[in-house]
């Protein structure tokens, strides 16, 4: 059981880590000032703040899925490429169906919706990266 939980667990948590990181520079930095432009399309930022442990938690649901998903269908070969090619197909699945149904559905810029596609494909790749480059290395 415990050989099991740690096959899942670490990738998960070496995928959270990523997309935490990764996400507090998109939002906080890269995205900042366009979040400012728009601000009357979002919660004001004291109220984001009072309910950021559900950004964390999104996070790692996703994470555990994620590397979940990969481990029923990677190959026993350690490859880069592997998480790549995984993460382009959950870009397909997920982040490109998300961006347009959002586009259509709220008031959001397109520039806001197209920068948010762009960075949610890339957190994706390195998502995929992260997965193939500690799932094979447990035992």
């Amino acid at each position: 059981m415990l050989k099991k939980t740690k096959k899942y667990l670490i990738p998960a948590l070496a995928v959270f880590a990523v997309l935490t990181i990764v996400d507090m520079v998109i939002h906080n930095v890269l995205m900042k000032d366009l979040y400012l432009a728009n601000s009357n399309l979002f919660r004001p930022m004291a109220e984001i703040k009072k309910h950021c442990c559900c950004f964390m938690l999104a996070n790692l649901i996703f994470s555990v899925a994620f590397c979940y998903i990969y481990s029923k269908g990677h190959e026993k070969k350690d490859s880069i490429v592997q998480g790549i090619r995984f993460a382009a197909w959950m870009i397909l699945l997920i982040t490109v169906p998300f961006t347009i149904v959002s586009y259509t559905i709220y008031p959001h810029p397109k520039n806001l919706e197209l920068t948010w596609l762009l960075a949610y494909s890339v957190e994706m790749l390195l998502a995929g990266i992260t997965v193939a480059m500690v799932f094979p290395k447990i035992k």
